[in-house]
């Protein structure tokens, strides 16, 4: 298991060498013919469409919206009713004066997003915590 970490973690340090000796296109000369190779990333170029909002300074006194895509009982492979109330516990302790609006007093669906987004906003939060697939 160690031999197996160690080899992929090689070939994840290796591929951006790889692909910069790669990326440039380049004309290869093969007797009288040449060919032109180039390399593409398969990402495709990254669109910035917005500004992200600004980092908070603290979560003490702030309020804090923790919203589940799925519902009681949708629980499909993970235990995000269950992360979310540790989680919730947490941030109390750690935080004076944070308040936490649970996701069961939010929508536990992924659509329509704007039932979604508009129980959100009228949450009126500083920060929200977002999870996916329940």
């Amino acid at each position: 298991m160690k031999r197996k970490a160690t080899s992929i973690i090689t070939a994840l340090m290796l591929m951006p060498i790889i692909f910069s000796t790669f990326a440039a296109p380049e004309t290869v000369k093969e007797g009288n013919t040449k060919y032109t190779l180039t390399v593409l990333n398969p990402q495709g170029p990254v669109k910035k469409g917005r500004d992200l909002a600004p980092r908070l300074g603290t979560l003490e006194g702030k309020r804090v919206v923790m919203w589940l895509s799925s519902t009681r009982d949708e629980v499909y492979a993970g235990r995000g009713t269950e992360l979310y109330d540790i989680l919730a516990k947490m941030l109390k302790e750690k935080f004076a004066g944070v308040t936490i609006v649970p996701y069961t007093d939010l929508p536990m669906k992924f659509a329509p997003e704007d039932e979604v987004v508009a129980a959100i906003t009228a949450a009126r939060p500083d920060a929200v915590v977002a999870g996916f697939g329940g």
